[in-house]
Order: C-alpha cells, then sequence, then structure tokens
C-alpha cells in the first residue's frame, strides 16, 4: 500500500509540473486549466488554491451522484495537488523573464511538459488508488453517455466555454486558450493510454521476473 502512495504522490508531482509547465509556455493550456488560470487572475487566491476549489466543487457534484464515501481520499490527494502546482509555480518564477518570452524555450517547455503531466496522469490511473475528482467525473457521466470519447468532449467542451469567457473578461484569452489548447485536446488522451500500455507491461515482465 505504501508502495501504492508513494508512485500516486509522485505521478501528482509529474502532473503538477506538466499543469504549471504548459501554462508557463503560455501557447494554450488544456481547457480545465485555462479556467483555473483566468478565475486565478480575478482572484487573490493562488493557482493551487483555485484548483482545489474548483476540485472540491466537482468533488461535492460526484459525491452527491454516486455517494461514495471513499471520496475523501480524492479530496485529499486534491489539496496535495494544490500544494505542488503552487510549489511548481513558485520555482518557474524564478526563470528569467527574457527566456519566457523566447519560443524556442516555450515550444519545447510546451511539449514537454505535455509529455510529463500525461505520464503522471498514466501513473497515477495504474496505482489502482481512488482517482482525481474530473476523472471520478468522468466515469460517472460516462456511464450514461457509454463512450469516453464524447463524455471528454462534453466536460472540455464545457470548460473550454467557461475559460473563453473568463479569458474575454481578463483580456488574456490567448495566452491560456491558443493553438496549444487544440494539441492537449487531441494528443493528451492518446499519449496517456500509450504511457499506461508501457507502465503495465513493464509491470507485468517485472512480476514474471520475481516470479521466476
Amino acid at each position: 500500500m505504501q508502495k501504492k502512495v508513494f508512485y500516486h504522490v509522485i505521478g501528482f508531482v509529474l502532473v503538477a509540473f506538466g499543469i504549471v509547465g504548459i501554462i508557463f509556455s503560455r501557447l494554450g493550456a488544456s481547457p480545465i486549466d485555462a479556467f483555473n488560470y483566468f478565475l486565478y487572475t480575478l482572484t487573490p487566491l493562488s493557482l493551487g488554491t483555485v484548483a482545489v476549489l474548483l476540485g472540491l466543487t466537482v468533488s461535492l457534484v460526484c459525491f452527491l451522484i454516486e455517494k461514495k464515501k471513499d471520496m475523501i481520499y480524492s479530496v485529499i490527494f486534491l489539496f496535495i495537488i494544490g500544494i505542488l502546482i503552487d510549489s511548481w509555480k513558485f520555482l518557474f518564477e524564478f526563470i528569467p523573464a527574457d527566456v519566457l518570452i523566447s519560443f524556442y524555450f516555450r515550444i519545447p517547455l510546451a511539449i514537454f511538459s505535455l509529455f510529463v503531466v500525461c505520464f503522471g496522469v498514466a501513473i497515477t490511473m495504474t496505482t489502482g488508488l481512488p482517482s482525481l475528482p474530473f476523472e471520478r467525473l468522468l466515469y460517472i457521466i460516462n456511464k450514461k453517455v457509454k463512450s469516453i470519447k464524447w463524455t471528454k468532449i462534453m466536460i472540455e467542451g464545457t470548460f473550454f466555454i467557461f475559460a473563453v469567457i473568463l479569458g474575454t473578461i481578463t483580456n488574456q484569452l490567448f495566452e491560456q486558450v491558443h493553438v496549444f489548447t487544440v494539441v492537449l485536446v487531441m494528443f493528451t488522451g492518446p499519449l496517456i493510454s500509450m504511457f499506461i500500455d508501457i507502465i503495465n507491461k513493464k509491470r507485468i515482465k517485472g512480476e514474471i521476473t520475481y516470479a521466476t
């Protein structure tokens, strides 16, 4: 159990890094992260705190629908993610401004962060521990829709609309809703699936090696 928790937290560390890296690249974040960023710019709260509050709202919705007590673990993990996001953001702010404005830095940062966040999500999804609120929401809606693809489109589409509204209000729309937003929508799912397959294959290979 301790080993699973360790890997789960490592996954969160990677996810938080990827989220912050993509935001700092300013080439376009995922609809949910863009929504969080714009909300963060409108409040005195930290980016991690905004992410936690949104996650808590989703947790409440999931609990009201399923009423599963293990939701408490998802909430605990959610607070860990919030702390990690603020920690990575604090470290990223030490990067010189002239570096952050360079496309030669921002493009590789965005691509690298995409792979990191997908690998992190894959780790958390293969530990067998309770998932984060948005993953639970995905599963709950999918029970009705019967299609992960369309369920994901519904959730991301809704937050895309919210992000565009808030981005317009803050006059920072194209900082976080841009070309890379489309890349994230198209490639996040396939990359997560690829990493899950790699992790599962390594786990099975390790178990066979250990057994022999």
